[in-house]
């Protein structure tokens, strides 16, 4: 462009008056990527005054917008019409980035380091800047021998790749790591609590010797915490020197600890209350005189004694902690103050996010109702009540002031699938092959009632059974429930069908820990094609006869998970009464119980143990009937051995079943890879059945144990297990081989 052209042009056109110094129009040529539009944003305007240095000026502005590589300006006169022609040549669009010869640290992180470059017009200083972003990771993880270079590929069509070329060399690993100024802990002690670890024999396969900025910090902060609950209120965990030998390959790192004085607790004082009692707080307060003094108890007191208000209605309540040290006497003074507040009442519960559960179903959970004064435990009780139901995803509780003393409570849950498809194997000499189906709705129609219908079946059995519960009767803490049953099975000694029903009411008698219910049954069994060899209480029962009995039943449940539970308890102990004014061919009564307990170890392993028994008292002159006898083995009994197998038995040694039994079962499950949910278990169970005439014990319980595995897969649970007798009597027809039995379900 020649300023000398326009000076020409525009004397000439002013000479003649032509109007020609009003500019008529602005072309836009050279440009394929770029909008017209967006180039005329710095260009002259249509029907502005000719002014050189403003064209001057949307040349300049052209340039410093980043989208040209080039731009001129001609001008022509067309009909006694004005019109400017910038002619621009576009910048390259960015096509793609790849990274070659990358290994160790996959494109994808890489892509999440890196500011985005594709689909965008080429710009040179984003590429060196991504460059440095890119150095800077190898170096995060030290890789610090890495050399990377760049290049930009033409594409055609005005477009071009960048390509990050990758030599990563060899990541730099931790080879020592020392702790000086520490006395109260050694070194391993701290060493063993920190992330960061120096490379040992297998760290190929576990990863130590790596180090990480953000682990490290984190570390820091571990090691300072450990001693804070120890008492050194006033510890100094110094930035780590880290050094890199030459040939970068190599990491030392020097950990320096001032730990300062430890303290005990001197006093504990508590002030600014009125509705509550000094024994309430001091009870509330863990930290006493004369224990070492502790941040992270001391932080938990705090909300302790918060929660005494919070519990009494005072939901604002505010407890302003001091802390007085004394460094000569190496002691700290506690001082609690509190600031009740108002009292708070609870306005609304709103219920959002159910789309399948009904309201009710959530708000029957709640221990707390519109109204009522605010209580945080009620208030947190009735959010594990929700999620103990097992039919969300996550159920979440906020609170909002709606006015000086009013709360609302707004329970956001997501529903998720509460149906189970379920199927089972086995295998035994007896049954070969057993399967089993199930399908299981636990919130059916989101009202919470729970059908379960089952089939069991193999070449010699099939069992069909449909439940449905209603734990929640008119909404009420009453329970309902309705079985229907029929089973054939093919024993080797006989064969035995059963038809009938159950109807059954319960009862929350305290919340949510303790049930009673009772169940009314009818059941119709027929015994027949019984072999010669059988034993004689079998032959006694051939034909036709009725059982109906009524069973009452206690159960105690403290579990923090219905399925998978970590700790706590649950029993449960019944009376199974038969015969008599109820009618039926059988008068017997019959006691069971059982108890697990759930405990957590460390490292999430979780210790189970559970103890069950049985006992039957016939109250006529006929023998228990075969269908209530006890006999055990399987999965769910003791592994290792058939159902059936352990059981007494005749002279001939033909089981029959025995009138009392008693079982213990040990497991200790642990976490094989966590964020799988992929379990593993180690077990020892044993047990025994003995018949009338034999005492408890008279026989020695029958043992077993084993291992496998449990995995709580996105189409179900999944159990694997191998259980191995361990002191088979031959007298009792007890193999000493091993058995497999596996389950597995799927969510619908």
């Amino acid at each position: 462009m020649k300023k000398f052209y326009f000076f020409f042009i525009a004397l000439i056109l002013i000479s003649f008056n032509a109007l020609a110094a009003t500019i008529d129009s602005v072309e836009i040529t050279g440009n394929r990527r770029v909008p017209t539009a967006t180039i005329q944003k710095y260009t002259v305007k249509e029907g502005s005054q000719f002014d050189l240095s403003a064209v001057d000026k949307s040349i300049k502005d052209l340039f410093a917008s980043g989208l040209v590589t080039d731009a001129t300006v001609d001008m022509k006169v067309d009909d006694d019409r004005l019109v400017l022609v910038y002619t621009v040549s576009e910048k390259p669009y960015v096509n793609n980035v790849y990274f070659n010869g990358n290994s160790e640290i996959k494109s994808r992180v890489l892509e999440e380091t890196v500011t985005p470059m594709s689909g965008q017009l080429l710009d040179n200083k984003k590429v060196e800047s991504n460059l440095l972003l890119i150095q800077e990771k190898y170096a995060d993880e030290k890789f610090y021998s890495a050399k990377i270079t760049t290049e930009v590929e033409e594409r055609g069509n005005n477009s071009v790749d960048v390509v990050y070329s990758i030599d990563e060399g060899v990541q730099a690993k931790v080879y020592d790591i020392k702790v000086v100024g520490n006395k109260h802990f050694k070194s391993k002690e701290i060493l063993k609590e920190m992330e960061t670890s120096k490379k040992g024999f297998w760290s190929w396969l576990s990863g130590s010797g790596k180090l990480k900025k953000t682990e490290l910090r984190t570390d820091m902060e571990k090691i300072r915490a450990m001693y804070l609950k120890e008492g050194y209120a006033k510890v100094q965990v110094g930035e780590p020197d880290i050094v890199i030998t030459d040939d970068k390959k190599k990491i030392y790192i020097t950990i320096k600890i001032d730990e300062g004085i430890r303290y005990k607790v001197a006093n504990v004082d508590f002030g600014g209350y009125e509705h509550a009692t000094l024994d309430e707080l001091k009870k509330a307060s863990a930290l006493k005189t004369g224990d070492w003094f502790n941040v992270e108890t001391y932080q938990n007191d705090i909300k302790s004694i918060t929660s005494v208000f919070t519990e009494k209605g005072y939901a604002y309540a505010n407890v302003d902690p001091e802390s007085k040290m004394n460094d000569e006497a190496a002691t700290i003074d506690l001082k609690y103050n509190v600031e009740e507040n108002m009292l708070v009442y609870i306005s609304r519960i709103n219920i959002r996010g159910n789309t399948k559960s009904r309201d009710r179903v959530v708000r029957r959970e709640f221990d707390i109702v519109e109204g009522d004064l605010y209580n945080s435990a009620l208030i947190a009780d009735s959010k594990r009540h929700l999620e103990y139901l097992d039919f969300f995803d996550q159920v979440r509780i906020a609170e909002t002031r709606v006015g000086n003393d009013q709360v609302d409570l707004d329970v956001d849950v997501n529903d998720k699938m509460t149906g189970m498809f379920s199927m089972a194997a086995g295998y035994s000499s007896v049954d070969k092959l057993i399967g089993t189906v199930s399908l299981t709705q636990k919130n059916l129609f989101g009202m919470g009632y729970e059908l379960t219908t089952k089939a069991e079946f193999s070449s010699s059995k099939a069992d069909y059974t449909i439940s449905f519960v209603n734990p929640w009767l008119f909404d009420r803490p009453y329970s309902f429930s309705v079985d229907l049953f029929k089973t054939n099975r093919e024993y080797d000694d006989y064969d035995k069908k059963s038809k009938g029903f159950a109807l059954g009411v319960g009862h929350q008698i305290i919340k949510r820990r303790l049930f009673g219910s009772v169940k009314f049954r009818y059941e119709e069994n027929e015994i027949t094609n019984i072999e010669d060899y059988a034993a004689d209480i079998i032959k006694a029962q051939e034909g036709e006869s009725k059982i109906i009995s009524i069973t009452p039943t206690l159960r105690w449940s403290s579990t923090n998970h219905p399925y998978l539970p970590t700790k706590g308890n649950q029993s449960s102990v019944f009376v199974k009464l038969a015969g008599g004014p109820l009618g039926g061919d059988y008068t017997f009564g019959k006691l069971g119980m059982d108890t697990s307990q759930y405990v957590t170890l460390f490292w999430k392993v979780v210790f189970m143990a559970h103890l069950e028994g049985g006992y039957i008292k016939m109250f006529d002159d006929n023998d228990a009937p075969i269908a209530e006898r006890y006999r055990l083995g399987g999965m769910y009994s003791i592994r290792g051995y058939e159902y059936g197998d352990v059981s007494p038995a005749d002279e001939d040694g033909n089981k029959f079943g025995g009138t009392k039994y008693i079982q213990n079962n040990f497991e200790l499950v642990f976490p094989l890879v966590s964020s799988a949910q992929l379990m593993g278990v180690v077990f020892f169970d044993q047990g025994q059945s003995y018949d009338d005439d034999e005492a408890f014990f008279k026989r020695d319980l029958i043992k077993s144990y084993g291992a496998g595995f449990r995995w709580y897969s996105p189409i179900g649970p999944l159990r694997f297990e191998y259980g191995q007798p361990l002191n088979p009597d031959p007298d009792e027809g007890l193999s000493n081989k091993g058995r497999w039995e596996f389950s597995i379900g799927g969510m619908i």
